[in-house]
């Protein structure tokens, strides 16, 4: 870590459950949950230094807390693994933890907990000394509103600044002393800032940042049109971005983008290509009519089944973002409807069958090939912009 020191951290599903003991609560991605009103404990296992006499450092708790909520904290620490019990001998405390009720796992908190607080945020745990500690959670809700931990983070051993101060200032008692205190405090915020530094290079990261930061990132880069993006391709196009800013408003920055968006390669046509082919002289009115008048349109053909009419403003949106200023789309979704003069294509969304023989009076017909229609599902449609 960034402050020198070592840490165990909840903040997963498996962290609750596999480390500790729950009763009235959900474990989940988000952390702890006390979802109706009343009462919730989560227990944590031994969590072990393994060094005798370690000084415990910090605790740093992430929750939400409604006004009509309470959360208590608990913590027991000690240098053996095992704790006394009135009437009884010593017993190893997460054997008798695992074997006890609710009810008397909390009067073991409470009466031999060292330390205890109200609403836990980030606390400085310099008076609690031991190779293991425990620590308690109680939740409370008054009016059924949702109460919810999310991490929790326990830092060990004690690193405090008046250490690295001259002697002078360093005396006997000088960890307990009112500067160690007041220092402890600016300490807190440099550590804070330190780690938020060194975890940059994760948080720029578009593969493992947070939703919100993914969001923050992407207007970052200036990429348009952000919000149409699911969160999982908004992440793949985040990582490609530096390559496609590279060739954007090119026919291959288009095609990559597209098929990013719906999982289809798209079919790109350019005015220019038609219009230099001898067939454009014989048939132009059609072929003007498909692919436009101007030299700077372009047509791009998607299969039917990328989806329906409200996929077709998005992506046509999408592409505006990315196709050159000056030029004009003609987005198509071809369907399997055999029509002649629309978009019907060879080897596409129609195939070349062939007929059987037929005789007649004894002659026979040779076979003829014929157009037919390939089933890719969908509708057609056209949207031209200037």
């Amino acid at each position: 870590m960034a402050s020198g020191t070592k840490h165990f951290l909840y903040n997963r599903r498996e962290d609750w459950e596999d480390m500790g003991f729950i009763q009235g609560l959900s474990a989940g991605d988000g952390g702890l949950c006390l979802e109706n009103a009343g009462e919730g404990t989560y227990i944590s296992r031994s969590l072990d230094t393994l060094e005798k006499g370690t000084v415990w450092h910090r605790l740093r708790l992430e929750s939400t807390l409604p006004d009509n909520a309470r959360l208590e904290l608990f913590v027991y620490c000690s240098d053996e693994d095992t704790a006394p019990f009135p009437g009884e001998s010593r017993q190893k405390l997460d054997d008798w933890l695992e074997k006890a009720d609710g009810k008397a796992r909390e009067e073991f908190f409470r009466r031999y907990g060292q330390k205890s607080w109200d609403d836990p945020q980030d606390l400085t745990l310099y008076g609690l000394q031991g190779r293991y500690l425990w620590f308690c959670l109680f939740f409370h809700s008054y009016d059924g509103e949702a109460v919810q931990v999310h991490s929790v983070k326990l830092e060990f051993p004690r690193i405090a600044f008046i250490d690295y101060l001259p002697q002078v200032y360093r005396g006997a008692d000088s960890r307990d002393s009112f500067l160690a205190r007041f220092l402890s405090l600016f300490q807190s915020i440099y550590v804070d800032l330190e780690e938020d530094i060194d975890q940059m290079p994760a948080r720029c990261d578009a593969a493992v940042t947070s939703p919100e930061f993914l969001r923050f990132l992407g207007e970052m880069l200036a990429v348009p049109q952000q919000g149409l993006w699911p969160e999982g391709k908004l992440r793949s196009l985040l990582k490609q971005a530096a390559g496609l800013y590279r060739i954007k408003g090119t026919r291959r920055a288009l095609e990559q983008v597209v098929e990013l968006y719906t999982g289809y390669a798209p079919r790109i046509v350019e005015q220019f290509e038609p219009a230099s082919q001898p067939i454009w002289r014989q048939d132009q009115e059609a072929l003007e009519r498909l692919y436009g008048k101007r030299r700077h349109t372009f047509t791009v053909l998607m299969p039917g089944k990328a989806g329906g009419p409200e996929e077709y403003a998005r992506l046509y949106q999408i592409i505006q973002s990315f196709k050159p200023v000056d030029a004009v789309c003609n987005l198509v979704f071809m369907n399997d409807e055999l029509i002649l003069g629309q978009h019907c294509y060879l080897g596409i969304n129609s195939i070349l069958g062939r007929s059987r023989g037929l005789v007649l009076d004894g002659g026979a017909v040779p076979s003829a090939p014929y157009l037919a229609q390939s089933a890719t599902g969908g509708r057609t449609n056209e949207q031209s912009a200037i």
